[in-house]
């Protein structure tokens, strides 16, 4: 279900337009739901996609998630090459490099990126925050072979509602440059935030061991 809705936040910051409603898992019309929003201070700026949901699963395990180099391609949608640049993905601040297959005509991405957490030790329940955003390294020069993007932005805020149930907020403002249409580049970041939890809520289901607690 598509609708604009203007939502206030507070303190009237931020004007949200809420794009996007549907059930968490594609097969039912009940349960947890994705709720999809856009903010943008104007038509020429890149615009702010956000979705929030709350998923059946404890923090840790979904941080872990969030990091984990072996599984990210299963569950990224068309993310072909991660590598880890320098830092530790188990420390604070690490960077990595993506590469995304993308379907014909629409030319390969890549991304260097930068990532840091920021946990939250004075709220009233666990949270943490994974922050990511473009940044260069001399081992990734530009290839001619591929449109290096330029991710602004991407936050992923995690609060523990329960032991087993936490609320996610993936927020995510990029540039995919190269020739995409505007108008297109639009739609597929729209759609982002909807498939990503989806996928991310599939991988922290599945149980297996190497999803051990992050936090």
């Amino acid at each position: 279900m598509n609708v604009l809705l203007h939502h206030e936040m507070k303190n009237n910051k931020m004007n949200w337009i809420k794009t996007n409603d549907q059930p968490l898992s594609k097969e039912g019309s009940s349960g947890e739901r994705v709720i999809v929003e856009m903010y943008s201070s104007n038509k020429n700026e890149t615009p702010t996609y956000r979705g929030t949901v709350k998923l059946n699963s404890g923090i840790g395990r979904i941080a872990f998630t969030l990091i984990d180099i072996d599984s990210k391609k299963k569950w990224v949608n068309r993310l072909t090459n991660h590598n880890l640049i320098e830092g530790d993905i188990f420390g604070v601040e690490y960077s990595t490099y993506e590469h995304y297959n993308l379907a014909w005509p629409v030319s390969d991405r890549e991304y260097v990126l930068k990532a840091k957490w920021t946990i939250d030790n004075n709220a009233e329940t666990p949270s943490a925050k994974l922050e990511i955003s473009s940044t260069t390294h001399k081992k990734y020069p530009l290839r001619n072979d591929r449109v290096r993007g330029d991710l602004e932005s991407l936050i992923f805020h995690l609060k523990e509602v329960t032991p087993e149930t936490t609320e996610v907020t993936v927020e995510i403002k990029v540039d995919p440059k190269g020739k995409l249409p505007k108008f297109l580049a639009n739609q597929i970041q729209n759609n982002w935030p909807l498939t990503t939890l989806r996928a991310l809520s599939k991988e922290v289901s599945q149980g297996e061991e190497r999803h051990k607690l992050f936090l």
